[in-house]
């Protein structure tokens, strides 16, 4: 088998150590060197072909063909759905959640002002419990929304929960479950049997 014709797009960070450990422990070779900048790495008969992007840009570039696969994280999948790929394995890494948390251990009660990069992972979990409300879009240091005022909660995504513990906050409930995800440009999975084996390889 030959990967000399495939591309996989996988989302920087946690996303990209995770799938290195991957990539070598089923025996393939690791292209990116730690001290470069490369951001593409062209296919050879050993391994993919590999792009590194941002991970909001993993599903765009997989569904324009620019890459036939793609690693990133489900809770990206959610906060901004994309009918044009398919989500083809769960590769069991890169677990965390998406929680709200505040100051203190208890249910926001009456509307509620929350601080969030997820805004639509966020509506669609308090709707679902019937609970108005209010969304503050932050992109980032969500951590201090509730320490200098601007929400009493926040809904935000961790991993060993120390950066809330730094700042005095704690979980309250958590609001979905992620880990790092295999999608596919739908044509290309349907014309393109090496990213069969790909995925083969990868979940083995």
């Amino acid at each position: 088998m030959t990967f000399s014709n495939v591309t996989v797009a996988v989302a920087k960070g946690r996303i990209l150590e995770g799938t290195r450990a991957l990539w070598v422990q089923r025996g393939l070779t690791w292209p990116v060197d730690a001290e470069s900048r490369k951001l593409w790495f062209s296919p050879n008969a050993l391994r993919p072909g590999m792009l590194i992007a941002r991970a909001r840009d993993i599903p765009t570039l997989v569904a324009m063909g620019i890459a036939d696969l793609g690693v990133v994280g489900l809770d990206v999948l959610e906060e901004h759905p994309n009918s044009q790929i398919l989500q083809v394995a769960d590769l069991k890494f890169g677990a965390c959640r998406i929680v709200l948390a505040g100051r203190e251990r208890q249910w926001p009660a009456g509307p509620t002002r929350i601080a969030t990069k997820y805004q639509r992972i966020a509506q669609a979990y308090f709707s679902l419990h019937h609970h108005p409300v209010e969304l503050v879009p932050l992109s980032g240091s969500l951590e201090l929304a509730p320490v200098i005022g601007l929400a009493p909660y926040i809904v935000d995504i961790v991993d060993t929960g120390n950066t809330l513990r730094q700042h005095q906050l704690v979980e309250i409930a958590t609001v979905m479950e992620s880990s790092a995800r295999l999608i596919a440009n739908p044509s290309h999975w349907r014309t393109k049997p090496s990213l069969e084996a790909v995925r083969q390889i990868l979940t083995a």
